[in-house]
């Protein structure tokens, strides 16, 4: 049998052909644009895959040095372990081991007796770094909430008391600086904040004799 052509008056009525016909006018019309589209991604992708690189690079220079720091740290070497620290905190501040060498300057400057403003600073900006480390947040909030209590000041201690608590790991933990948090309140006449620490504790899986010290608070 001999093959059916289609005529050109055909082809321009049949759909399929007339769709293909305007994709390809549409190339033909814009193609310097339809090029520099295609350069803009093509240079996206290899920005993002070069930027991936380099974090990666980041991140094991940076582990290598936490990993000497904390070597310093735990040999008593606390100006070692400072100096590293430091330059963790400075070069490498993007990455998790920076933002964990304010934590770690903290404990250095309370190792050294130095200022306790410094200590203070250097635990603001772990803080501030919002690091998802649940267990070395509680602590690093436990540290401030001590330091403003020594201070007298008891509604910024119960405030980072109680960011200790939810940021604990345990549910003792969570009452304990949860009630720490609470007693601070009402000895500083805060019946706001204490509803707020109540709510919070109410919510925990608590044992029948802590449910009944939880409920007590309402009564102060």
């Amino acid at each position: 049998m001999s093959q059916k052509h289609l005529t050109k008056k055909e082809l321009n009525e049949d759909p399929f052909f007339e769709e293909v016909a305007h994709i390809l006018d549409f190339f033909r019309k814009h193609n310097t644009a339809v090029i520099t589209v295609i350069a803009i991604i093509i240079l996206a992708t290899i920005a993002i895959i070069a930027g991936s690189a380099q974090a990666r690079n980041q991140n094991e220079k940076a582990a290598g040095l936490y990993g000497i720091a904390m070597d310093n740290y735990n040999k008593g070497q606390l100006i070692e372990a400072e100096d590293n620290f430091m330059l963790l905190a400075e070069q490498y501040k993007r990455t998790d081991w920076g933002k964990r060498a304010y934590y770690y300057l903290a404990l250095v400057s309370q190792k050294q007796d130095l200022d306790e403003l410094q200590a203070l600073e250097y635990l603001e900006k772990y803080v501030s770094s919002r690091l998802k480390d649940n267990a070395m947040n509680s602590a690093a909030y436990q540290m401030i909430a001590n330091h403003y209590y020594r201070d007298g000041e008891l509604s910024n201690a119960a405030d980072n008391y109680l960011l200790a608590a939810k940021q604990s790991l345990s549910k003792k933990d969570k009452l304990r600086l949860g009630l720490q948090a609470a007693n601070l309140y009402i000895e500083n006449d805060d019946r706001t904040s204490l509803d707020i620490v109540i709510n919070y504790l109410s919510k925990l899986d608590l044992s029948r004799e802590d449910e009944v010290r939880v409920k007590a608070l309402t009564a102060m």
